[in-house]
C-alpha cells in the first residue's frame, strides 16, 4: 500500500494499483524522454525532405523497438515467459501503434510535391515526435493487456472511460463551488481515486490549498509528472504582483515570498527573494 496525505485527503494504492502505476510511470517517462530527443535531433539535423523521411523513418521505429522490448522486459518481470517481441507486436499491439502508419501517409503526400519546403520540417516533426510519444506511451496498455490476459492477478486495469468522466465531473462541480467545502477531503479523494492521472487537477489544488508538506508533488512524481514548474510558474506571478503592488519595503516582501513558498511548497524560495532584492537595488542605485 502506498498512501499520501493530500490536505486532508487520505489517498491510498494498493498492490495492483501501485504496479500498474509502475508499468505506466515507466512508459510515460520513455514516452517523453524520446518524443524529446526525436525533435530535439531533427531540428538540428533535418536538411531536405528525403533527409527528414529516412530520419523519421529510422529513428521513429529504432525508437518504437526500444520501447518494446521494455514491454518484453516489464512482462517477463511478471514471471510471463511466453510472449516474445513478435507475439507482443501482433497479438497485443495492433490497436496502439500509429506512428509508421502516420509517417507513411504523410511522406506518401509529401512525396507528390516537388515544392517541399523546408520551414515545414519544424510542423512536420512536431506532429511525428507527438505521434511517437503517443505510441511509446500506449504500449503500456498492450502490455497490460498481454499480462491479464495471461492471467496475471497483481496488475491493475488502465483507467476506463467511465471512471474519467466521472473524476471529470465531479472536478468540474468542486472547482466551480458546487460542491460544499464541508465534504473537501473526501470529495478530492474521491476525485483522485477515479482517475488519479489528471495533472490539471494537481494544479489546482496546490493554487487553492497549497502544498505545505509537499504530499502533492511526491504524488505527482509518483505518477510520472513534474510538478515543479508549475510551482516556479506560481512563484514568478507572485513576485510580479508584489513589484505591482509596490510596497517599498524590501524586507517585508522578501518575507511574503517566503511563506508564499512554503504555502506552494517551492524549495527555491532564496532564488525568488534575490530576484526582488536584485530589483529593488537596482531601482534605488
Amino acid at each position: 500500500m502506498v498512501t499520501f496525505d493530500i490536505n486532508g485527503a487520505v489517498v491510498e494504492f494498493d498492490e495492483k494499483m501501485d504496479n500498474y502505476n509502475k508499468v505506466r510511470r515507466l512508459f510515460k517517462l520513455y514516452a517523453i524522454e524520446v518524443s524529446e530527443s526525436f525533435y530535439n535531433e531533427g531540428i538540428k539535423h533535418i536538411q531536405n525532405i528525403n533527409n527528414l523521411q529516412e530520419y523519421c523513418k529510422n529513428d521513429g521505429y529504432k525508437y518504437i523497438e526500444e520501447g518494446l522490448k521494455k514491454a518484453i522486459e516489464t512482462i517477463i518481470s511478471f514471471n510471463v515467459i511466453t510472449i516474445d517481441i513478435d507475439v507482443f507486436k501482433k497479438s497485443y499491439c495492433e490497436k496502439y501503434l500509429n506512428y509508421e502508419r502516420m509517417c507513411n501517409n504523410l511522406f506518401k503526400s509529401k512525396g507528390k510535391r516537388n515544392n517541399f519546403k523546408n520551414n515545414e520540417t519544424k510542423s512536420i516533426l512536431e506532429s511525428l515526435s507527438q505521434n511517437l510519444y503517443n505510441d511509446c506511451f500506449n504500449i503500456h496498455m498492450a502490455v497490460v493487456d498481454a499480462l491479464v490476459e495471461n492471467k496475471v492477478d497483481k496488475i491493475g486495469l488502465f483507467i476506463d472511460e467511465e471512471s474519467k468522466q466521472k473524476s471529470n465531473a465531479l472536478f468540474n462541480n468542486y472547482k466551480d463551488g458546487f460542491i460544499t467545502r464541508l465534504n473537501e477531503a473526501q470529495i478530492v479523494k474521491q476525485i483522485i481515486h477515479l482517475n488519479p492521472y489528471r495533472e490539471d487537477v494537481y494544479k489546482f489544488l496546490i493554487k487553492e490549498d497549497g502544498d505545505f508538506n509537499k504530499e502533492i508533488e511526491r504524488l505527482t512524481t509518483y505518477l510520472g509528472y513534474d510538478i515543479s514548474d508549475y510551482k516556479d510558474y506560481l512563484m514568478d506571478n507572485y513576485v510580479k504582483q508584489l513589484l505591482k503592488e509596490h510596497s517599498y519595503n524590501l524586507e517585508i516582501d522578501k518575507e511574503k515570498i517566503e511563506k508564499y513558498a512554503k504555502y506552494v511548497g517551492c524549495s527555491n524560495s532564496s532564488i525568488y527573494t534575490a530576484r526582488i532584492d536584485a530589483i529593488y537595488t537596482f531601482e534605488n542605485a
